[in-house]
Parts: structure tokens; C-alpha cells; sequence
């Protein structure tokens, strides 16, 4: 079953996320310290949650039984980009993430590179992820086939082994940025 999930919800979220982001390029590129990194992302990606909802966006759990394993963050179209205010305050809620001052100047420059790619008029499933303990039962893909209801899709990717799933569900691939020390990504479109 996948269904919105209430504010009180969003702390196990993005520790699913957290988890399942973990080995992640991006993700590793903002806190390289694999230790820091353990620490340090549930607090980002809760904030990223709470901005996106209070955005507009819709964030969905995926449920086996009452077992959280999968979850998606999706702006509809035409809602614009967190701005730098929001982020800054939803990062003053978590003293943790001012405790690497590099960290956040290294995710204000993802930040930077990823949101002039998004097309206005395509829905932007920001964040989905599977519990690593869960990957490959289908709990991604229905997470999709729930986004691409919203009509026109628009994401992005930072690792390499997800280009060919997206594209096998249908997915074009769009771009691969080239970042210097940051790592390449990839964006896909309906």
C-alpha cells in the first residue's frame, strides 16, 4: 500500500532514505566521511521532507503490512524550488548539519546544479527510496507508477546503476551532468 504520510512520520522516512542513500554518490560527495555521513543524513534528508511538504509536495510511504520500506517525495508541477531561506531554516532545526559547515556549501553546489534542470511543466519526484533490506520486491516501482499518475515526470539520479532501471520503466534519459570535483548525474523525463 502506498499512502501520504503525516508529519509524525517523516523522522522514519528519511531514516529509510538515509539508509538506502547511504552508498550513494551524491550523498557521499556532501558528507565524503562515511561516519559523518551516518550521522548527519536522517537530519537532511528530514529536512528535505519537511520543506518539500510544506511546498506543496506530496510525500508517500510504500507499506508491507506496517513495515515502512520504500518512500517518495514528489513537487507537482509548476511548484518552484525551495529557496535558500527555507533551507536555511529547516537546517537551523537540526543543530547536527551546522556541525560541517563544508557539508552544506557542498550541497548548496548540488543544490545549484540540479535546479535549473527541472522543466516548470513536468511533476519532480525528488527523493525515492527502497530499504536496502527491500530492494527488488517492486516497492520502487510501484513508488513510480504512483509518481507518473501526476502525468509528466521529471528526476534525477546520481547513481550509475539506476539509469538502466528508469529506462526500462519507461524513462528517457535527458542529460548526464559533468560536475568538476563534484560527481556526474543524470536526469530522465517521461
Amino acid at each position: 500500500m502506498i499512502r501520504p504520510l503525516a508529519p509524525a512520520e517523516l523522522p522514519a522516512a528519511a531514516a529509510l532514505a538515509a539508509a538506502a542513500f547511504r552508498e550513494d554518490p551524491g550523498f557521499s560527495y556532501i558528507f565524503p566521511d562515511d561516519a559523518a555521513r551516518r550521522a548527519r543524513l536522517p537530519a537532511l534528508l528530514r529536512a528535505l521532507l519537511r520543506i518539500d511538504r510544506a511546498a506543496g509536495g506530496v510525500v508517500s510511504g510504500a507499506f508491507d503490512g506496517d513495515a515502512l520500506v520504500g518512500v517518495s517525495s514528489l513537487l507537482p508541477a509548476g511548484v518552484a524550488e525551495p529557496g535558500l531561506a527555507r533551507w536555511l531554516g529547516a537546517v537551523a532545526l537540526s543543530p547536527v548539519l551546522f556541525a560541517d559547515p563544508a557539508a552544506l556549501l557542498r550541497g548548496a553546489e548540488v543544490a545549484r546544479a540540479i535546479g535549473p534542470l527541472r522543466p516548470a511543466s513536468s511533476a519532480y519526484l525528488h527523493l525515492m527510496a527502497v530499504h536496502p533490506a527491500c530492494q527488488g520486491r517492486g516497492v520502487g516501482a510501484a513508488l513510480l507508477r504512483e509518481a507518473l499518475k501526476d502525468g509528466p515526470l521529471y528526476l534525477e539520479t546520481f547513481a550509475p546503476e539506476n539509469r538502466a532501471w528508469y529506462a526500462s520503466r519507461g524513462l528517457k534519459e535527458t542529460a548526464q551532468v559533468q560536475g568538476g570535483l563534484r560527481p556526474p548525474f543524470w536526469t530522465f523525463r517521461t
